[in-house]
């Protein structure tokens, strides 16, 4: 088989408000942290009060949510294929990236459209775990694969172009599309 680099990004439909929404989060957490820092700092010097310190670590506990949900807002997905192994990785207000899934081409069990009976007769299977490889949590046009790995069924949704699984195939058979594929 010859060498396959193939790589391929994917954005939010409303790129716009999400990073406004990203921006919002980012400056309410940035002021819980420097409240959390004043309020440890008046408890250490001042006067040390139970109330501050409940008060002190809600306010932490807030900073941590407030991050936590920013991230799940403001991220694309980039999808690398690279002969016969694929790498899906979440981008984070496009600086930190972090790992989604990586998984080998003879893994690959099924592989089509979204909304099709397979994916819906897949998707319904209470022992297949769902990976939304898309910033766009059930998107209009895609493409889903059908992974076992080490004895766990992923179900992966992704919204990529033709391409892209055009090369997967290609490594893995045309024994994988389903059989309802247009």
């Amino acid at each position: 088989m010859r060498d396959v680099l193939y790589e391929e990004s994917v954005n939010p439909y409303n790129l716009k408000f999400r990073k406004t929404v990203y921006i919002i989060y980012s400056v309410f957490f940035w002021a819980s942290v420097v409240a959390a820092v004043l309020l440890t700092m008046f408890m250490l010097f001042i006067a040390f009060d139970i109330g501050i310190l409940i008060l002190d670590a809600l306010i932490i506990g807030s900073s941590v949510l407030i991050r936590f949900f920013g991230n799940k807002v403001y991220y694309c997905v980039d999808y690398i294929f690279v002969t016969g192994s694929t790498r899906i990785i979440k981008v984070v207000n496009y600086k930190r990236r972090k790992k989604m899934i990586i998984f080998e081409a003879n893994e690959v069990k099924t592989v089509g459209r979204l909304w099709s009976d397979t994916f819906e007769k897949l998707s319904k299977t209470p022992s297949v775990k769902k990976i939304f490889a898309t910033p766009n949590k059930y998107p209009e046009e895609g493409f889903y694969v059908y992974v076992n790995q080490d004895g766990t069924n992923y179900l992966i949704i992704m919204e990529c172009k033709e391409e892209f699984l055009l090369h997967l195939v290609a490594f893995t058979g045309k024994g994988v599309v389903e059989k309802d594929y247009k």
